[in-house]
């Protein structure tokens, strides 16, 4: 959603643009692209890991390429070098699917990062089954600026305004804009630059989901023990 911004200019992904993704993995990877007018160019898996085969990125390419957008599948990584290094060859998006992977880690350029923040954007999910939970939801996040200023905006309405509820104009600009033909000075709280939706979680939901971070090492270190038991009963 976020990527589809005209805030992006050149490299927002508009109708008819493609989106690489994997042949087999859950449908989160290929819905959003095929509901913003995109088109998911497929790419297999490789066996056993069922992560992407990175030698197959060039052959997926095509000058309507914008993004690249998979998963880690099982909490197992997919090779971050080779699909950073294809994206960043041929400037593209790169949206990591960390919803199986929470705490994971990989060492890039000698460097050791946890896997969702290497890519342009993260994502989690904080359903049941996966390393928390907050009931529903999940979070969105990245260290780019503008793609911040986006992802929000779509969170809050559609709203240009990036302000915390309740706060007001931290931003030091709430009346000093013009926008096309109104006033000059019309409240910046109160324009909308996207078609945005309510993405916000509940206090309820937030309050449980602080409550887990503060437990999530143990967590991962418990589903680290759990399956060294199975690997070696196997």
């Amino acid at each position: 959603m976020a990527l589809t911004s005209p805030l992006l200019g050149d490299r927002r992904i508009k109708r008819g643009d493609e989106i690489i993704t994997v042949a087999a993995g859950f449908p989160t990877t290929v819905t959003p692209a095929i509901q913003y007018g995109a088109v998911p160019v497929f790419v297999d898996v490789t066996i056993p890991q069922y992560n992407i085969d990175v030698t197959k990125l060039e052959e997926a390419y095509s000058d309507k390429t914008k993004a690249v957008m998979i998963a880690h599948t099982l909490g197992n990584p997919f090779d971050l070098s080779a699909v950073k290094e294809f994206c960043d060859k041929h400037n593209l998006w790169l949206v990591e699917d960390n919803c199986d992977a929470l705490g994971s880690k990989y060492t890039i350029n000698g460097e050791e990062k946890f896997t969702g923040t290497i890519g342009d954007i993260g994502t989690s999910s904080f359903y049941p089954p996966h390393h928390m939970t907050m009931g529903e939801g999940g979070a969105v996040y990245t260290n780019n600026a503008l793609l911040n200023k986006c992802i929000r905006s779509f969170r809050d309405w559609g709203r240009d305004c990036v302000c915390p509820s309740g706060k007001d104009n931290l931003c030091g600009h709430r009346f000093d804009k013009q926008y096309g033909e109104l006033p000059l000075g019309y409240d910046h709280k109160y324009v909308y630059s996207h078609f945005g939706y309510n993405l916000k979680a509940t206090d309820m939901q937030t309050a449980v989901g602080c409550a887990q971070l503060e437990k999530f090492p143990s967590f991962v270190e418990r589903r680290r023990h759990n399956f060294d038991r199975l690997r070696a009963a196997a």
